[in-house]
């Protein structure tokens, strides 16, 4: 397991999943902004502090909620720019940890930002700035691959396993083999569709018609079961494991949305396991292809990482 941590890893891999991290991050706060910026008007009777805001018991005041939600996506930009990122990175991470759970300070804990907010803690207190930012344009030299960017990724991957499997074995502990052999799912689709039906709120009209099919449901139990605690398959250095788990896991999400209307954005938009794959050989092709199309050279410096991570030796610029 040592070993496995410290592995090596191109400064360029580190980068473009800073670049997918923050780009969702940013979307997501933008998309959710009536939800962030309502969290300062909750009744103050409500308020439960959750996780690092544990210690809460009083809202905070509007103003300051409002400044810290635009203060946050302000970052973000910058984050994902790769602005002065020694200090930006650890504040955007911080910040949206802090934003993130306020929200969930007033008795309705959901679990969409847990993974993307451990995510931006490994990328934001790391050094994936050093390629593809504003930082790194007064860099000559091109990063050699180093644990400094292996490190963070394979926390990434860590805390991507971990929420999977715990969430898998939390299925097995508290449902037993009811969850799997049982009515367990078919009840919970059937509770959750009915409830959200009653209130006004969004349901799904498959759900409600798919449980009137109980032999459906111990198979798909058995596989969402085998899905999440099969995360642990991202520890092998097998590509093609990988990439079937995360197909797997994201088909998995898409069947939740279908079937309960709930939504994990972070899995669906595929970003939450970018870290488990060489994805900046795919930034790479975009970057080539849109020179390209614009008729632009590579300039020097893509020369040498085109050598550097093509295993030849780059050339020396005086």
């Amino acid at each position: 397991m040592i070993d496995w941590m410290w592995r090596t890893a191109p400064a360029t891999r580190l980068a473009t999943l800073r670049i997918l991290v923050g780009t969702y991050t940013v979307a997501f706060m933008l998309a959710r902004s009536a939800s962030f910026w309502q969290s300062a008007d909750l009744p103050a009777w409500q308020t439960e502090g959750v996780g690092v805001l544990w210690f809460l018991d009083i809202p905070w005041s509007p103003t300051l909620v409002h400044l810290l939600f635009v203060g946050t996506v302000a970052l973000g930009v910058l984050f994902t720019a790769g602005v002065g990122f020694r200090v930006i990175g650890p504040a955007f991470a911080l910040v949206f940890l802090v934003m993130s759970t306020y929200r969930l300070s007033f008795g309705h804990v959901i679990h969409t930002e847990h993974l993307v907010a451990l995510h931006l803690l490994a990328i934001g207190f790391s050094r994936s700035a050093d390629e593809w930012s504003f930082d790194s344009r007064r860099r000559r030299e091109v990063p050699q691959d180093h644990v400094r960017y292996g490190i963070p990724i394979r926390a990434m991957i860590l805390a991507t396993i971990i929420t999977y499997v715990l969430a898998g074995i939390a299925k097995v502990r508290h449902g037993g083999m009811d969850w799997l052999v049982g009515d367990v799912l078919r009840n919970q689709v059937a509770y959750d569709n009915l409830r959200k039906e009653l209130l006004g709120s969004p349901h799904s009209p498959l759900g409600g018609w798919t449980v009137r099919f109980a032999w459906l449901f111990p198979p798909a139990a058995v596989l969402t079961t085998f899905v999440e605690i099969g995360a642990l398959v991202a520890l092998t250095r097998s590509r093609r494991a990988r990439w079937i788990w995360a197909i797997s896991a994201w088909g998995f999400h898409v069947v939740v949305l279908a079937l309960m209307a709930i939504s994990f954005p972070y899995p669906l938009s595929f970003v939450a396991y970018a870290c488990l794959f060489d994805v900046e050989q795919g930034a790479e092709r975009v970057i080539q292809a849109a020179r390209r199309r614009t008729g632009r050279t590579s300039d020097s410096k893509s020369d040498r990482l085109s050598a550097a991570t093509s295993g030849g030796i780059p050339p020396i610029n005086g």
